[in-house]
């Protein structure tokens, strides 16, 4: 008896804690966005308005706080990229709104990207490596999508992943380099993207016997 009303204490106190690790993770997103991706224990706390001490009171210590923000924020640029992907109409026009939904995200958030980029590969509580950063958002997303168009074309699924890899990774670097060098307008740069994805996925396509106008409409994904 007395183990179960020490259990439905501790339960009834899950909601509030559960408030208090997402009020310091969005702490610490504020933090990393105004400080820099290495913004300290004492910023993030400000941030929070609470003592220094109290934000490891949450997390298992800094390496478990970096993972719940990386984790935080991929699936926010998730819900960003699926949005562009989202968009009806052409290859062209699918692409395009991908990328630049990706592009205008990281010219919003340039030290969040980075945080990202530096964490992407941190060992999350169980010791896996943790991969939730915004490269990684972006290809499960364009994944599913180009695997869902190749399924409507009949076309093997197979080289689907190989694609994205080495899309996601032409993309992901050009906007890592693009965010030292803004002198490139965003609406340019996604236009080229747009060009070069393109021409992978159709080289991919016509090795599977395919041909796709790229300015047609596609059909809408069920």
């Amino acid at each position: 008896m007395t183990e179960q009303l020490r259990d439905g204490r501790s339960t009834r106190w899950d909601p509030h804690r559960r408030e208090r690790r997402l009020a310091i993770i969005n702490a610490a997103i504020a933090a990393i966005e105004d400080f820099g991706p290495d913004a300290l224990t004492g910023q993030i706390a400000d941030k929070a308005g609470v003592p220094r001490t109290h934000v490891y009171r949450h997390f298992e210590g800094k390496q478990a706080l970096d993972f719940a923000v990386s984790r935080h924020v991929a699936l926010q640029i998730g819900q960003q990229i699926r949005a562009g992907l989202a968009t009806q109409g052409s290859p062209r026009d699918i692409i395009g709104a991908s990328i630049s939904q990706h592009l205008g995200w990281i010219e919003a958030h340039p030290n969040l990207y980075r945080f990202l980029a530096q964490h992407a590969y941190a060992v999350n509580a169980t010791g896996s490596p943790a991969v939730d950063d915004a490269k990684a958002a972006f290809a499960g997303e364009l994944s599913a999508l180009l695997a869902g168009y190749m399924r409507l074309f009949d076309m093997d699924t197979t080289p689907a992943e190989r694609v994205v890899v080495g899309v996601v990774g032409m993309v992901d670097a050009t906007a890592a380099w693009w965010l030292e060098h803004h002198d490139v307008p965003r609406a340019e740069l996604t236009a080229a993207l747009t060009e070069q994805v393109w021409l992978i996925i159709d080289h991919t396509a016509r090795s599977l016997g395919v041909t796709i106008d790229p300015d047609v409409s596609l059909p809408a994904l069920t």
